[in-house]
């Protein structure tokens, strides 16, 4: 879960309580889907990837089943998520890094793989977290990212089409979305539904 701090006031009593529910099959049966999507448009090989807005480390798990020689990282906002991810014995290997969306710690294009799974709703400044993506991603890198999208919402006229505000959240149409991520300096070249009010976004750093 990524926020900024107006946000992360509101939402964060509300993920620490989440953080020990997240992993049970009944929420899993839906991530681990959109997880699989994202694995499935992932590269062959990688050396690097980084899961942005980790959670408890799901999709790490599977990242590193799937490349257990890579270097991978996972970043979030929430400290109760890190700790329920650094107590899976499969990813004492994996960096877990608590932070923001907005500052990424890592140096420009260390990531030939970044993942976002359901979490840029909270992004208030979506251009902000979307210039740090594409930041990190190494030149010809993939950012996969799923986002929830604004539902019917997106079919209306002007402003009120390109992104729906939720309390907290602000849950953009994905052509907006799209917009935004070609405006950071990424190449979109995938946009698709994902499960029920979710889409999918392939992007390429050039």
């Amino acid at each position: 879960m990524q926020s900024d701090t107006r946000t992360s006031r509101i939402v964060e009593p509300l993920f620490r309580l989440w953080s020990h529910v997240y992993d049970l099959g009944v929420f899993q049966a839906y991530y681990g889907r959109v997880h699989d999507r994202i694995l499935g448009l992932a590269p062959d090989r990688i050396e690097s990837a980084l899961d942005v807005g980790c959670g408890t480390g799901e999709l790490l798990v599977k990242l590193a089943r799937r490349w257990p020689e890579a270097r991978l990282a996972g970043l979030d906002l929430s400290v109760d998520m890190l700790a329920q991810a650094a107590a899976k014995p499969s990813l004492a290997e994996v960096e877990l890094v608590q932070g923001s969306v907005y500052e990424l710690p890592f140096p420009d294009g260390s990531f030939e793989l970044v993942t976002n799974t359901l979490s840029s709703h909270f992004y208030r400044d979506f251009p902000a977290a979307a210039h740090e993506l594409c930041r990190v991603t190494a030149p010809g890198g993939l950012l996969v990212m799923a986002s929830l999208g604004n539902g019917p919402a997106r079919l209306l006229p002007g402003a009120l089409g390109r992104q729906t505000r939720l309390g907290a959240t602000i849950h953009r149409s994905p052509v907006e979305q799209r917009r935004l991520l070609e405006a950071a300096g990424l190449v979109v070249e995938r946009v698709e539904p994902l499960c029920p009010i979710a889409w999918l976004y392939l992007a390429r750093r050039p």
